[in-house]
């Protein structure tokens, strides 16, 4: 896929991303395409489908609006105007599926990549964005965060990326619960 068909997919998703969450903006889908890159440069994977990759990490986080009745079919046309082949297409829906339990080396990437997404100050700020927005109290958001830190990640690489990010989180999280308890009764 060539620099002009990778911006027309970004232009296609953009506007699909922004705002369904409340937190999402556009840069967070350039944003996956690079945390992808990076794990997938330093993993030491067998050959990857970079087409495919690139696919798979612009869709993620778009797994309900594509599965629609309509946005599917819409997307598969899109796509396939781009000379994007049937099956990358059907392996792009098949893998957004599975990005919670993925089975090729490109959803292994992808799914470190959103998983890295909610790691370090980034992911703090974001989680608790989503926190507010959820009304989750103090201890809560604590909770989440903490959640967030111990996620499993399926390569190497991304291991690698999440050390500082996870340290980073585990100290937010004492330090939150130690000052929430200074004047709690």
């Amino acid at each position: 896929m060539d620099a002009a068909a990778r911006k027309r997919v970004l232009d296609y998703v953009k506007p699909l991303a922004v705002g369904l969450d409340g937190v999402t903006n556009y840069g967070d889908v350039e944003r996956m395409v690079s945390a992808s890159e990076a794990i997938a440069g330093g993993n030491g994977a067998p050959p990857l489908d970079e087409e495919l990759l690139f696919l798979l990490a612009v869709f993620s986080g778009q797994e309900k609006w594509v599965s629609r009745m309509g946005h599917r079919s819409r997307t598969e046309i899109f796509l396939a105007s781009l000379g994007i082949s049937p099956r990358t297409v059907q392996r792009l829906f098949r893998g957004l599926s599975r990005l919670e339990a993925p089975a090729t080396p490109e959803e292994e990437i992808v799914h470190d990549a959103v998983t890295l997404e909610a790691m370090g100050a980034y992911g703090i700020a974001r989680g608790l964005a989503d926190a507010y927005r959820e009304r989750l109290d103090i201890l809560e958001m604590a909770s989440a965060i903490e959640e967030a830190a111990n996620a499993r990640l399926k390569t190497s690489r991304a291991e690698q990326l999440a050390a500082p990010r996870r340290e980073l989180m585990r100290a937010f999280v004492r330090r939150l619960r130690e000052e929430h308890a200074e004047f709690s009764r």
